[in-house]
């Protein structure tokens, strides 16, 4: 466990203290900001979405508490324009170029792979730069190198072979005709597999990346979860996404045979048609989607935040299924509806139940820690780097 400056007070025996984390936003309050950033947004063409960020973010923020202090956000959206403009250009380059060349489509896919990380770990270090808690900013401290290294080859796995089929499947004369669709599709085909089989190791490298280098002072965080967890977690995601596909063709047999029987008995399809056809579909969305999606969130939440800190302050997470799934169905169908403006109230929700169900836990009194951290704060060098270079790209 890292802790790269000197704390005064050594870490005490006995049991933490423990700070439970509150988040006392309102579904009624994020809604008039999410419906004016959506207008602004909107009447704009886009040029309003750091501004309606930046207000988010200090929403969220400020009423996020630790220890009795909440923290803060301090970016300015003229910084964060500068991101959000150049992943728009990644964007429009890579649609009009493929719509030209699948070799213009294959140079614009490079470009992303080879810049993005170093995005990334700008993003990361901008966002951190700009959050503060009882005065203090946090930083990343995260390498450019160390980006590449957990970034690059899930990119270039992910992207590369696709794009590169699609430029070898476009139109020539130097190859026999149907050998590039083959080669094509064998590219895409070994590059998905491997992708998909070291998907668990790819993100366990981003997440080390990340939970390694969160920053308050000297105070530096390391996280100490194992590969082999987060690959267990993904074995049972798909067991669980296979027992969803069974239950849902189950649903579907009944359907089939209710309507048969309908049918055969001279009765009316049509009442039974359309509360079948709801019953079915929310089923379904409940099954495929909000199911696998809220335990691999649970899982990956309380595995992650729980192994990460170092001697003198970490985190536990208890985010409860049992909880989480009820409130995920329930946004689900209200934001169905109510054509999406439950939206907010959703959002509010989902926060409030992960952040809640995480606690800070410290060695020593939280004094302690602010007071030295302020003392031996390295980061004003870096948060001028930070604010140079630094930039969001809605991360």
């Amino acid at each position: 466990m890292g802790t790269d400056m000197q704390i005064d007070a050594r870490p005490e025996s006995g049991p933490p203290h423990r700070h439970p984390i509150e988040f006392t936003a309102s579904g009624s309050e994020y809604f008039r900001i999410w419906i004016v950033n959506l207008l602004l947004i909107v009447v704009t063409l886009g040029l309003y979405l750091p501004w309606a960020k930046v207000r988010k973010l200090k929403y969220f923020y400020s009423n996020t508490w630790v220890g009795g202090d909440a923290l803060d956000f301090h970016g300015q959206p003229v910084k964060m324009l500068r991101g959000t403009l150049i992943a728009a250009a990644f964007l429009i380059v890579y649609s009009v170029g493929s719509n030209f060349s699948g070799w213009a489509a294959l140079f614009a896919a490079l470009a992303f792979v080879l810049l993005w990380p170093a995005l990334f770990r700008a993003s990361m270090r901008f966002r951190l730069a700009n959050t503060s808690w009882r005065g203090l900013r946090f930083h990343f401290a995260g390498s450019t190198r160390g980006a590449y290294a957990a970034m690059l080859p899930p990119l270039a796995l992910a992207l590369l072979p696709v794009a590169l089929a699609g430029a070898l499947a476009g139109p020539t004369d130097s190859i026999k005709p149907g050998t590039l669709p083959v080669l094509a599709t064998s590219l895409v085909g070994i590059g998905m597999t491997i992708f998909f089989l070291g998907l668990p190791y790819f993100l366990w490298r981003l997440k080390r990346y990340q939970h390694n280098h969160y920053a308050i002072g000297g105070l530096q965080t390391r996280l100490s979860a194992d590969v082999g967890v987060l690959y267990g977690i993904f074995i049972k995601l798909m067991g669980l996404g296979f027992v969803a596909v069974v239950a849902l063709l189950g649903v579907v047999a009944i359907f089939a045979f209710t309507g048969y029987a309908s049918r055969k008995s001279g009765g009316g399809l049509g009442a039974t048609f359309i509360i079948l056809s709801f019953v079915l579909g929310i089923g379904g969305v409940f099954l495929l989607n909000v199911l696998p999606k809220s335990y691999l969130q649970v899982r990956l939440q309380n595995l992650l935040w729980s192994t990460t800190g170092n001697d003198l302050m970490r985190f536990d997470s208890q985010l409860k299924l049992k909880r989480y799934l009820p409130l995920q169905f329930k946004n689900y169908l209200l934001i169905f509806l109510t054509l999406g403006l439950y939206w907010p109230f959703a959002v509010i929700g989902t926060r409030r139940a992960q952040l809640e169900a995480v606690v800070l836990e410290t060695r020593i009194a939280l004094d302690d820690i602010t007071q030295t951290a302020a003392r031996e704060n390295p980061t004003a060098a870096g948060d001028m780097a930070a604010d140079l270079f630094g930039m969001d790209i809605g991360l």
